[in-house]
This record gives structure tokens, sequence and C-alpha cells, in this order.
């Protein structure tokens, strides 16, 4: 972004770092007496706006959220609970490696006994470590409703602040922040994708980075803020690190590109990130390592190549999540390949007009015109390797092919750089909400009440509805549970998968008194690419989701018998526990057959021990 926030270079930004504070003791020395109180007096009314503006940024957030806090340890967002099981799984995974204390970076408690690299799963490391009294008092489940509210408070106020940066006056900053937010970006990550949610790191670290090309500080002390904040964000999750990385070099090369000048000043910001780099690797050092050098390291995406990528009509078609939505718009989004999560990059016409109309009057000022063309660049990467108009794909290719096969970005979803647009687009409207009172004198204040309502009403989110996490047989929550040998192999039935995860929740409940086998995880296959579920089932695995699936009608065979008894002892498994079930009739037949013998029944589930 324009280090100096202007079309023109100000004075004091010409100036060196080491001007800048060699002057600072002189003139704190031969200030007049009542310098320091005034300044004392600046802090205040600067932290009491921020508390109230963050106040009210948390107050919305409640509201779009109000429906949880009925019973928070029991509600969650409703449309994706497979997601919000996996993620709550993290968090209590979390909290038992710190209280336990157990290795946070692998785990052995699912896909037992291989286990799960924590980093290349959404396994939100820091935020988990964070909540974890919570979690250990009121469950995981109260902690996620906890961070997805603060997810849209606190990306909310980073963009205010990211726009105060950027010389935005206070009022048209906070409208920055509503965008983002809760823009459909994050309304639709939401659902079920906790670690896009939490998207505050997106704007504060670009507030950093804009220090950094200002070199508005001492390069040590912003190095090691962009290098900890970014650290910390690659903990919590490490798309939204990538995708302010790109955010961050698309608006640096439109700079220099608009200001070629820069590059004579490129020895401070390069001082900044040699500071940077050290700081983030004392971070994350250990875990990165675990990550690409570890055992259960993977390469590639498990996802399917090119699939989840944005509509291009998405970008004024709203979906069921806006309030505004009509029917036959609902409809048109629910068509969407990629479903409700992933629909992200709605901005409404009224917005769109005023980012297009505003990069283009509006380009001889630096802070439009990249914000606009970055916002822009984001918004076509989104889009994909080939163009999806109205759900059909038209085979159009598209600029993300050249840069799909590098590595990382063959790893991303495309859709979700919608973040980076999200924030631009915001940033953009208070840009020109700024702009307002001087180009139209007393008109400006009503014409910018008038534009904000425009651009703001199409992206107002409904209220989320909400649904009941799994319940939990008594067994999990009893003393009966230590029937189970403590850290056992033990397997859950139904066979925890991706679209079914109630095991998770029964595991959480039992404070991981075992291991299992199977879960929802990505892991590295036979070939080490990584997969949804890493390698592929065991036999005995895939015939029990036949069974519990209705796609196998029996009988079970000599040889069926003899492979699931070979497969139960080649992963150690000391006992299969059978909880309610879409077909509990036929599992329990098929694995009294397996197992030799009938099982016993205790609090509500199925037990067969084993040994």
């Amino acid at each position: 972004m324009d280090p100096v926030g202007t079309n023109t270079p100000a004075t004091g930004d010409t100036a060196t770092p080491a001007t800048v504070h060699r002057a600072t003791p002189v003139t704190a020395l031969t200030a007049p007496a009542g310098t320091a109180s005034r300044a004392g007096a600046r802090q205040r009314t600067s932290f009491r706006s921020y508390l109230l503006v963050g106040s009210s940024y948390l107050l919305l957030a409640l509201l779009l959220t109000v429906r949880v806090w009925s019973d928070p340890t029991r509600n969650i967002i409703a449309g994706n609970p497979n997601d919000t099981g996996l993620y709550c799984w993290w968090l209590a995974h979390t909290a038992h490696a710190v209280t336990s204390p157990a290795n946070p970076f692998v785990t052995h408690l699912a896909n037992a006994p291989e286990g799960i690299n924590a980093l290349w799963n959404t396994s939100v490391l820091f935020p988990g470590l964070l909540l974890t009294p919570l979690t250990r008092a009121a469950g995981p489940v109260a902690s996620y409703n906890l961070l997805a509210v603060l997810a849209f408070s606190f990306s909310a106020f980073g963009a205010y602040l990211f726009a105060r940066k950027l010389r935005v006056r206070a009022t048209a900053a906070y409208v920055a922040g509503l965008v983002y937010g809760f823009s459909p970006t994050l309304v639709a990550a939401g659902t079920g994708h906790l670690s896009i949610a939490l998207a505050p790191a997106v704007p504060l670290l670009l507030c950093l980075v804009v220090d950094t090309v200002r070199g508005t500080h001492r390069p040590l002390r912003t190095g090691v803020l962009l290098g900890v904040g970014a650290g910390l964000q690659l903990l919590t999750g490490e798309e939204v690190l990538f995708i302010t990385a790109v955010t961050a070099v698309v608006a640096i090369a439109l700079l220099l590109l608009s200001r070629p000048g820069y590059l004579r000043r490129a020895g401070g910001p390069l001082r900044t990130l040699a500071v940077a780099f050290p700081s983030c690797l004392a971070l994350t050092g250990l875990p990165l390592g675990v990550q690409f050098l570890g055992s259960l390291r993977a390469h590639g995406s498990p996802f399917l190549a090119n699939f989840f990528k944005s509509d291009l009509t998405g970008l004024y078609v709203p979906s069921g999540r806006q309030l505004l939505a009509t029917p036959p718009q609902t409809a048109r989004a629910a068509a969407f390949p990629g479903g409700p999560p992933e629909y992200m990059n709605f901005l409404g016409w009224p917005l769109l007009i005023v980012c297009v109309s505003a990069t283009v009057l509006g380009f001889r000022d630096l802070r439009l015109r990249i914000a606009g063309l970055t916002g822009a660049v984001l918004a076509v990467l989104s889009l994909g390797g080939t163009l999806l108009v109205n759900n059909v794909e038209t085979g159009l290719r598209l600029p993300w092919n050249l840069v799909s096969g590098l590595p990382v970005f063959d790893s991303a979803l495309p859709n979700r750089f919608s973040l980076g647009t999200a924030l631009m687009a915001g940033l953009m409207l208070a840009l020109v909400l700024d702009r307002l009172p001087a180009q139209l004198g007393t008109a400006g204040p009503l014409t910018a009440v008038a534009l904000t309502a425009a651009c703001i009403l199409p992206l107002i989110p409904r209220p989320y509805a909400v649904e009941r996490s799994p319940d939990v047989p008594a067994f999990f929550t009893t003393d009966a549970v230590k029937t189970l040998p403590a850290g056992s192999n033990v397997l859950v039935l139904p066979y925890p998968t991706g679209v079914q995860t109630a095991a998770l929740a029964w595991q959480t409940a039992a404070d991981f008194h075992f291991s299992m086998p199977g879960g929802y995880f990505i892991g590295p296959g036979s070939d080490g690419k990584a997969y949804m579920g890493g390698k592929k089932p065991t036999v005995t695995a895939q015939l029990l989701n036949d069974v519990e699936n209705g796609r196998f009608s029996g009988p079970v065979t000599p040889a069926q018998i003899t492979q699931g008894r070979d497969d139960f002892a080649r992963l150690g498994v000391r006992a299969v526990v059978l909880g309610p079930a879409k077909h509990t009739d036929a599992l329990l037949n098929t694995v009294t057959l397996l197992a030799g013998r009938p099982p016993e029944f205790s609090a509500g589930v199925y037990v067969w021990h084993l040994s």
C-alpha cells in the first residue's frame, strides 16, 4: 500500500528511521510543560475510541451467533456439522496435549496406530492453546463458539486498524471493518471453516507491512512483530497466512510499479525482513520441521484440482446467508458446486460499482489504485483455473493456471483469496467515504450515509441457524469407559470418517482415554501424496462402512471373518465399541461374527473385548 497514504510523499516520510529516533530525545527535553499531559490525554481518548469500536464489533458478532448462546456447550452453527466436529476435536486434542502433556504436533489418538500430523490439518493450535482452560472446563464446543465470535469481531477490528494505518478517518475506517469482518466471505467460512474465519491476521499483518515500507519504526521492532505475528498465524491457519503473503506481494509489486523510486529505500524493509524471518522461525521451526521432515509428511492437495473456486456470478448474486437475498437468488447460489461454506466472493452490485469507479476515477490516489488493483488481482485468482459462470463450466483458462503448479499454490484453494478481495473492497469504500466531505462540501455527509447504506445493506448476514452437536452415550462420560484399557486402541463404530464424525465427539467426551483407527484428517497415502483419510482404509473398515451405510446385505463370509481378525491384530485393536448408528442391528451382527463373541451392553453402547 501507499507508504505515506497520499498522492505525494510527506516530509516526515522522507527522513530515515535513524534521523527520526535521534530527534526524539531532544524533542522530549525541550517540549513545553503541558506536552506530556496532552499526549496522555490523546492516548486515553484513542484507547476509549478503540474500546468503543471493538465493543460494537463484538456486539454485532454476538448478534450474528446469538442462537448458539442458549446452550453454548452443545449448540453449533448449522450447515457443516462434520467440519465443526473436526475443529472441536482439535481444540480438545490441544487442551489434552497441554495438560497431559503430550506431543501437540503429531497425534496417535486417531488414525491409530499410524497417527496424524497436526500441521497438515486445520488444527488451530495457537487458539487451542489459549483456550485450554475453557476447553477443559466447558468442553470444545464452548471454545469453538467463542472463537467464532472472536473471529468476526477481531477481523472487523483488524480491518478498522488497517484503514486507520492508511490515514482514513475513524468513521470511514469503521465501515471498512464492517465490510471485511462481516463480509459474505467470513460469514460463509463461519459455517464450519474456523481456521479461515479466524482472519484478523490479514489486515493486522498488512499494517506491519505498511510500517515496513514506510520505515515508521526501527527494523528490529517491526521485524519482531511481523515475525511473531506470522508465526502465530501459521500455528492458527497456514492458508490465511499464505493469502496474506500473496496480498502483500501483489500490493508491493503495484507500489513499485507506481513509484519505482521506492527501490532506493529497500534497505530498511530488507533489514526488517531479516529480523522477521528468524523471529518467525523461532516460533515455528519445530512444527515446520515435523510437518515437512517428519514421517507423516505429505505433498500436494487432497482436493480435486480446479474444484473449489469462485463463480463469476457469485460477485453479485447473494446466497441464503444474506438477509436481503431473494428466493431465486438463494436457489441459484445453493446450486454452487463448492457448497455454501465455499460461496465466498459476493460483494453486491453497489460495492462492485464503487470499487471499479474509485479505481478508475481515483487512479491518481495511490491508495485507491493499489487497493483497487490488488482486490481485482485476488478476485481473478479466486476464480480458479477455468471460468465458472452461473454454475456452468466455460473452459476458459484463467491466470490461476500460471501459478497453480508452484509450491504452496498447488495446495491452495483459489476461492479463498476472496478474503483479500473483501478486505480491499472495504478499504476502497472507506477511502471513498473519507474523500466525500472534501469533494462535495455540505452534501458530503448525506451522500456518505446513502452510499454506505447502499453498499452495506446487501451484505448484511442473517443470524446463524444452529443445530446440536452429537449426543454422547453415557458410556464415554462415566466410569464405564474405564473398562477399556487406558491408552489402548479401540475401534469405535460407526467408523469415524469425514462424513461420520460422531466418534470424534465421543472420544473427546472420554478425555481421550483410548486411541482409535480412522478419523477425519489429511494424511499421506502410500505414494506420499496428501489425501483425505490418508491411506486407503482396511478391508474390514470398508466392510463396516458399507454395513453402516446400507451398502452390504451380507452374509459375512469366512474370508471376511479371517480378514477382520487379521486387521484387528495388525492394528492392535483391544476392543470394539458400537454406539448409536443408522444400522445398529446389522453392525451388531457383523462385529459379533468378526469378534467371535457376543458383546456386553454398557451405558448405551455395545462393547466387544478382544483380549
